[in-house]
């Protein structure tokens, strides 16, 4: 029942959630763009989701991924193959 909840993932912290992500990333877009970028956008998805009052952990990793499509989307082809990155 603890799954359900998120309890599962109470004592993960912001940086665990935020490695878990990349790691994420990495398979879904690492041939697209370079690894420090990468990071950068998995720290951040994760922080703008991470508030002091979250209680439940579960969805972060997806949600934060999304936050990364959509980061990835706003550039363009050739930032992209370049690892250039537009903030």
């Amino acid at each position: 029942m603890d799954n359900v909840f998120g309890q599962k993932n109470a004592g993960e912290t912001a940086d665990a959630m935020a490695k878990r992500v990349l790691t994420d990333a990495r398979r879904a877009f690492g041939d697209e763009v370079e690894e420090p970028l990468l990071e950068r956008y998995a720290h951040e998805a994760v922080a703008s989701l991470w508030q002091e009052s979250i209680r439940v952990k579960t969805f972060v990793p997806v949600l934060a991924l999304r936050e990364i499509r959509e980061m990835l989307d706003g550039r363009g082809p050739i930032e992209v193959a370049a690892g250039v990155s537009v903030a």
